[in-house]
């Protein structure tokens, strides 16, 4: 409502988007806790589903935290990359690794890959160390304490998702050239040249 006044100055409009922002952060943030307090798969869907899909709309929903930094992104597939699971866990956990890697790009690219079997991240951001990369999936750790935004339990629930649903999540990172993230799919189905980059 706020949004539609037109009387709004540019920066109460900046605020009003940053308050619309986080409210979308914490509205993911409870779905993801939701999704791991199930004691069993039961509420789940378990039916073949569309990475590239899922990739399109939760790069769509990352790119507004990047709405002012200039960053390129480059998204890219080959063909169609299907996964049996429940469409939110993928959402949930595709969508935590988007919006990390534009949260710790000031400038530079985002590249998104789909290729047999996995999706890649990459990000030309700040990265981080070694040692900090065995530390990502505490709870409440944060490479870079001092950037606003984020709680520190993304990459913990993306962690928990990929465990149970046995799709592997790998980081390496070099301090001031970024950070690649690959998600393998064991059990996936590709469809080769069956499809226009994400």
């Amino acid at each position: 409502m706020l949004l539609s006044e037109q009387e709004l100055s540019a920066p109460a409009q900046s605020s009003v988007l940053r308050i619309k922002r986080a409210a979308q952060d914490m509205e993911e943030l409870m779905e993801a806790f939701l999704l791991l307090a199930r004691e069993s798969d039961q509420g789940f869907t378990q039916e073949e589903v569309c990475v590239n899909d899922i990739v399109t709309e939760e790069l769509e929903r990352a790119r507004l935290i990047a709405a002012d930094k200039p960053i390129e992104v480059d998204s890219t597939a080959a063909g169609r990359l299907w996964v049996v699971g429940p469409d939110k866990v993928l959402a949930s956990l595709i969508g935590n690794l988007l919006r990390n890697a534009f949260s710790y790009t000031d400038s530079g690219r985002v590249t998104v890959r789909l290729d047999p079997g996995q999706l890649v991240i990459e990000d030309s951001g700040i990265g981080i160390s070694e040692q900090q990369v065995k530390q990502v999936f505490q709870p409440y750790f944060r490479a870079s304490p001092q950037r606003r935004g984020g709680h520190g339990v993304g990459l913990t629930i993306v962690k928990r998702l990929s465990d149970r649903f046995g799709w592997p999540v790998e980081i390496a990172s070099t301090p001031g050239q970024g950070t690649r993230v690959m998600v393998r799919f064991p059990a996936a189905r590709w469809e080769a040249g069956a499809n226009p980059p994400p």
